[in-house]
């Protein structure tokens, strides 16, 4: 699937299929190097074969790509 497009899609509020979270959108990460830590969605960087978002940390960290599988939203 040709992502161009759809990220400015999914930046602007619109619903794209398959993905999960939106912009901005407080997550923890579940699995991998980064488990435990919590985050907000930046970017979507992709969708296939799996929605891959870049997550700006709330530590100092900075930013990671991580799979929307290893991913939960906070309430």
């Amino acid at each position: 699937m040709d992502i161009r497009g759809l990220g400015d899609r999914w930046f602007a509020g619109q619903s794209v299929p398959g993905v999960a979270f939106g912009h901005n959108e407080s997550v923890e990460i579940t699995a991998g190097e980064y488990r435990g830590h919590t985050g907000s969605i930046v970017f979507l960087m992709d969708v296939e074969p799996e929605p891959l978002y870049l997550v700006e940390l709330g530590t100092a960290n900075g930013d990671v790509r991580i799979r929307q599988s290893a991913l939960r939203a906070l309430q």
